[in-house]
């Protein structure tokens, strides 16, 4: 035995592996799914490096590389193959995805590159380019394209008074005579349309109808984060109850998205699903856009209205020492939204290192509220340790998601993003598709 061990030893490092063969599935598929690697035809215990890259949407190169050793077949899978030295360590099948670094500088949190289609509603894939080397030789290339979307998911403005929106749902589901689970769903502070469309298109590309709204920063709407009206995610719910396609309801937001999401449900029962990325129970003071040099500029106002009536706020969030919350639990208990009243069942994905929203910490203040009703299906936390306020759910490089520059600390870490990105989509997918089908797939 000692000496097959020795002479495949011998062999892995004088011979060629003449025959290896990289192996990359899905060729084409979704970004938000993995992608199996492995390479055969090596000699047992042979080394083998593979190094995956990508331009983002600057066009700056991203690359990662790791080195494996085969097993006694002569085989290697990223999914139970520990990588030896490279970009990242030990066994993770998507490791070479979220290891990457930028070529030069600085890189973008979120670098995967979402080229918006001609219409500007959907994005054309992503291109990732995938290398296996031996002995320094190039023994096998792939390229892969990763879908934002799918090709079969359609998009369309919505012509409504009072909203401004788009219709995301897959072919067919508007003509084949079923109701389907619709879910509105609304982007963050940065404001506008296109984070909203980004989850709708996520969202339909997974089954779902899905409707994307605006509440500030379009024509028509508020400038500023202030008195910002959350009116228009029910004059959606008030067009979709007239549709023929419309199953059940629920809402998705992201960061404040996901505040405005448990402030509409929680005054509106037609919502009976609710899922908040990162987002606090708690809504915060107002913000000014267009300030120097941060351009967002908090302010001691109220951010949101509802029927021309001012939502409460917590004015002070940086002030609040967790260590201490009875001191602050008049002011919580204030401003807290009433998420008890939900129709339905609340998912809060939350980060444990949010340095912008504390949603670890504000996930614990939705947590004792909920604990005043008994939901038919139980409310659900996905709580990451290691993750900041910018959870995706798409794999893609996670090595600078903290670093958002001096003005706004969102906080996490490279691995603690990747666990957040792999584990939290599919978690949520799974939860809408229960609360609006009651179906488990």
């Amino acid at each position: 035995m000692r000496r097959f061990l020795f002479a495949s030893l011998l062999l892995s490092c004088t011979a060629p592996a003449l025959a290896a063969r990289l192996i990359a599935t899905p060729v084409d598929g979704p970004a938000d799914q993995p992608v199996h690697m492995s390479v055969d035809g090596l000699l047992p215990t042979q080394p083998v490096q593979l190094r995956l890259s990508m331009r983002d949407g600057r066009g700056v190169e991203w690359t990662s590389q790791a080195r494996f050793r085969a097993d006694m077949t002569g085989s290697v899978d990223t999914a139970n193959a520990g990588a030896e030295a490279g970009s990242y360590a030990g066994v993770d099948a998507m490791g070479l995805f979220w290891s990457m670094q930028p070529e030069h500088g600085r890189g973008q949190p979120t670098p995967l590159p979402m080229v918006a289609s001609a219409d500007g509603l959907l994005h054309e894939s992503a291109r990732f380019h995938l290398q296996a080397f031996v002995d320094g030789k190039l023994v096998g290339e792939q390229t892969l394209l990763r879908r934002i979307n799918s090709p079969l998911v359609r998009a369309e403005p919505l012509q409504l008074e009072g909203v401004v929106g788009n219709l995301y749902y897959p072919a067919g589901a508007l003509e084949d005579g079923n109701p389907h689970p619709v879910i509105i769903t609304l982007g963050g502070a940065e404001g506008g349309i296109s984070t909203a469309n980004y989850y709708a298109a996520w969202l339909a590309s997974n089954g779902f109808v899905a409707v994307a709204v605006a509440y500030y920063r379009m024509p028509g709407l508020p400038s500023d984060l202030v008195r910002v009206p959350i009116d228009p995610v029910g004059r959606a719910v008030d067009w979709l109850r007239t549709q023929p396609f419309t199953g059940r309801v629920g809402v998705m937001g992201g960061s404040w998205g996901g505040i405005v999401a448990m402030a509409a449900a929680a005054h509106d029962p037609r919502l009976q699903a609710v899922v908040s990325w990162v987002g606090s129970p708690a809504p915060f003071r107002g913000i000014r856009r267009d300030v120097p040099p941060a351009d967002f500029r908090a302010v001691d106002l109220p951010a949101l209205s509802f029927k021309g009536r001012d939502l409460p706020f917590l004015p002070y969030l940086e002030d609040i020492d967790w260590n201490q919350p009875g001191v602050h639990a008049a002011a919580l208990e204030h401003a807290t939204l009433p998420i008890e009243r939900i129709n339905g069942p609340l998912l809060l994905v939350a980060g444990g290192d949010d340095q912008l929203g504390a949603s670890g910490e504000m996930a614990a203040v939705a947590q004792r509220r909920l604990q005043r009703r008994d939901a038919p299906q139980p409310d659900v936390l996905l709580y990451y340790s290691d993750a900041g306020h910018l959870i995706s759910q798409m794999y893609q490089p996670t090595t600078f998601r903290h670093d958002t520059g001096p003005y706004v600390p969102v906080g996490g870490t490279p691995a603690g993003y990747a666990r957040a990105d792999r584990e939290s989509g599919p978690a949520v997918l799974a939860f809408l598709r229960k609360a609006l089908t009651g179906k488990s797939e």
